[in-house]
């Protein structure tokens, strides 16, 4: 289950805080966001470009955890949120990026972003300069993941005047059944563990969460979990857990404060099931 508003109130709840806000300021008025060359042509999205949108959106967010997937049905049926949505095109026509923005006290603000290589980049820092300067704001912002490739393009290419991740407005999550949600880990805690050390081994571990014990046995790359007691036990709380799953938060800081007893096997599992991520949800996908 997923929340965003008021994070006090929901950690009563079970929640707890998974999703964290990002925010990357740039100076409008940096000579370097200059036009491409050849330049992009601006327009309003239509709904004719949301197959490209939502490619384009696909391909950003392949690295991105906990990011809602956008169907051509999802986006046609709430097209009116993506009225100020505008993209641009290049000489040939083709639609090479997208973004929806507008002012927000002293920052213009772009919510939502969608870029095809580094020359689209360019081109929607120049354009989105432009427009922070006519409307006299003092800041030009992003709120995106810090894996995204326009974020990446900033950090390599544009001196920026901070980048934030703040928990304060974050949103919340919780498991609403523990057990079918570890249960519907196992095709991804497979295809890593044959990636790792573990693909021809042997290891367990058991999570003891609330008032519940569940054990997670990895042979030979096949995952096995079930609603009993084990080997290698650590104590999480539900909160813990969760935010170890969707990566927001690192397993050896979360170790660090356990009691535990963990052989090395276990310890690596644990580590090939709990990555650090980068969970993110838009603007436009929350409720």
């Amino acid at each position: 289950s997923m929340v965003f508003g008021v994070s006090d109130f929901y950690r009563r709840w079970g929640y707890a805080p998974a999703l964290l806000e990002h925010r990357t300021a740039i100076d409008p008025s940096n000579p370097v966001l200059s036009a491409p060359d050849p330049p992009f042509k601006l327009r309003p999205a239509k709904p004719g470009d949301i197959q490209a949108m939502q490619k384009i959106h696909a391909s950003n967010d392949a690295d991105t955890a906990c990011s809602l997937i956008r169907t051509q049905a999802h986006l046609a049926n709430k097209w009116k949120q993506w009225e100020t949505v505008c993209v641009l095109t290049d000489a040939r026509g083709k639609l090479s990026a997208y973004f929806r923005a507008g002012c927000s006290d002293t920052d213009y603000l772009v919510d939502e972003v969608g870029v095809v290589d580094h020359d689209a980049c360019a081109g929607v820092l120049h354009v989105t300069a432009r427009l922070a300067r006519e409307a006299g704001m003092d800041r030009l912002v992003f709120a995106s993941a810090p894996n995204h490739p326009l974020i990446r393009f900033i950090r390599r290419q544009v001196r920026h005047d901070k980048t934030e991740s703040s928990g304060d407005h974050n949103g919340m999550m919780a498991f609403v059944n523990l057990g079918e949600a570890l249960e519907s880990m196992i095709p991804e805690w497979e295809s890593r563990l044959l990636r790792s050390s573990l693909a021809h081994s042997h290891a367990e571990v058991s999570l003891l969460v609330g008032k519940s014990a569940w054990h997670v046995r990895a042979h030979h790359g096949a995952v096995d979990v079930s609603p009993s007691p084990g080997g290698n036990k650590i104590v999480l709380s539900p909160q813990e857990l969760i935010q170890l799953t969707v990566g927001c938060r690192d397993l050896g800081e979360v170790l660090a404060a356990k009691r535990r007893i963990v052989n090395a096997e276990g310890l690596a599992l644990l580590h090939a099931i709990f990555p650090e991520r980068t969970p993110y949800v838009w603007m436009l996908d929350r409720f």
